[in-house]
């Protein structure tokens, strides 16, 4: 990668990714140096000027993301890009031997972790039932609540009506009575 090579359609200058990356071009100088004196290394033209391509674009990113935080330096910033650069490449190697008996054991994982995630949702939906049901039984005693209110309620109107046409019943017949009276003895 440290080959000097012609500018290709692909990579993009510091210019180019300052702009980007919404970022100043000493800025991305700068996250460049520090990179590479971690070990990172950048494709570069015949004068020696770096050739950013979209790996090296997503590593000053993430420096500017970890940047964004007061509380990293730019040196723990870049300890953390190459980690993960790092633990990637292992990552990879890792990966390559034993493929076959590392793909029967993720299987067995696998299926052992499905098997565990269905007797989650199993249960889950024992526990939803469980919950539904005594919603049920919630709701029926605010309905009969409810009822036993609405019929208390409907006797204590009829009551008061009752009351009040008794009580007009009863004027009237006074006034009536009064009437009569007076009718009779003449007042």
């Amino acid at each position: 990668m440290h080959e000097n090579v012609e500018w290709n359609k692909n990579a993009y200058s510091t210019g180019e990714i300052a702009t980007m990356l919404d970022m100043g071009v000493t800025t991305v100088r700068k996250y460049a140096q520090h990179l590479e004196k971690a070990g990172y290394e950048f494709q570069k033209t015949k004068n020696n000027a770096r050739m950013f391509v979209d790996n090296d674009i997503d590593k000053i990113r993430h420096l500017k993301e970890l940047r964004e935080n007061p509380n990293i330096t730019v040196q723990q910033a870049t300890k953390i890009v190459m980690g993960k650069m790092k633990d990637k490449k292992t990552q990879n190697i890792i990966a390559l031997p034993n493929t076959t008996s590392r793909l029967i054991k993720d299987e067995k994982v696998i299926s052992k972790e499905i098997l565990e995630m269905k007797e989650l949702i199993v249960k889950q939906n024992e526990t939803i039932i469980s919950l539904i049901e005594r919603l049920d039984q919630q709701q029926t005693i605010i309905n009969e609540w409810l009822n036993e209110r609405d019929k208390e309620l409907m006797r204590a109107i009829t009551e008061r009506l009752e009351t009040q046409r008794l009580i007009a019943a009863t004027t009237e017949e006074t006034t009536n009575k009064k009437s009569f009276m007076g009718k009779l003895f003449g007042k």
